[in-house]
């Protein structure tokens, strides 16, 4: 997670382990706005297996998909040293992720520390969208966003995050107590703001609060935003 992240600031990694618990500072490279470079081949010794980007083959055959981060000076990470036990050990490593909801996302991990071993790569996957406010006149509309800060966009060149990956809609109630269904569109006349929006309904009454859904299709991965007008 990057510095496109919400709160960046306060992403908090902790190891919990037989010497107590330690804090492993969470660094983002200054003045680098990217979360990452990517590459064609798994991270040798990092602990995932699974990959963290997919991207479509284009329709010409040109290109190659991408499926995981590089271990670079670009790639946000979290790191710390300890005192190694002298036996194997299991451990938990805990990321804390801000939300606007305003309560953290909280993720353990478990790591088995070996005594013969002295250097440890980990990778948490962060899954969640997300969502935030967007104001337009006479439309009811959302930012979607990777829960690293990465954006929705429609490229070329071939986007991480494609938009017709996307379904995006809103639930909109009215001050009767009345709710009218949305599906939101990508707004093709910008190319990397992640705005989705539709226009209101010729009878859309004064609007008293609006459900934003929004969902990956190729890995179910969503989020969801309440806004109160």
């Amino acid at each position: 997670m990057g510095a496109h992240a919400y709160d960046a600031d306060n992403i908090r990694v902790n190891l919990s382990y037989r010497g107590g618990e330690v804090n492993l500072p969470y660094s983002i490279t200054p003045n680098f706005t990217t979360d990452g470079l990517a590459s064609l081949s798994f991270v040798p010794g990092a602990s995932s297996f699974m990959p963290i980007i997919t991207v479509p083959i284009v329709a010409s055959g040109e290109g190659n998909p991408i499926h995981f981060l590089s271990t670079d000076f670009t790639t946000a990470c979290a790191l710390g040293e300890i005192d190694l036990p002298d036996s194997i050990e299991q451990v938990t490593v805990t990321a804390s992720v801000p939300t606007t909801s305003g309560n953290p996302l909280l993720m353990k991990y478990p790591i088995i520390l070996n005594p013969m071993q002295t250097a440890y790569s980990v990778i948490i996957v962060v899954p969640g969208l997300f969502l935030s406010c967007a104001t337009l006149k006479g439309q009811v509309a959302v930012y979607v966003k990777m829960m690293c800060g990465c954006p929705v966009t429609l490229g070329p060149p071939a986007s991480l995050w494609p938009a017709d990956d996307f379904a995006v809609t809103a639930l909109v109630t009215d001050v009767s107590g009345t709710s009218s269904y949305y599906t939101l569109t990508y707004d093709k006349t910008q190319t990397g703001n992640s705005l989705f929006s539709a226009p209101f309904l010729l009878n859309q009454k004064t609007i008293k609060n609006i459900n934003f859904l929004a969902i990956q299709r190729s890995t179910g991965n969503c989020g969801a935003l309440m806004e109160t007008v």
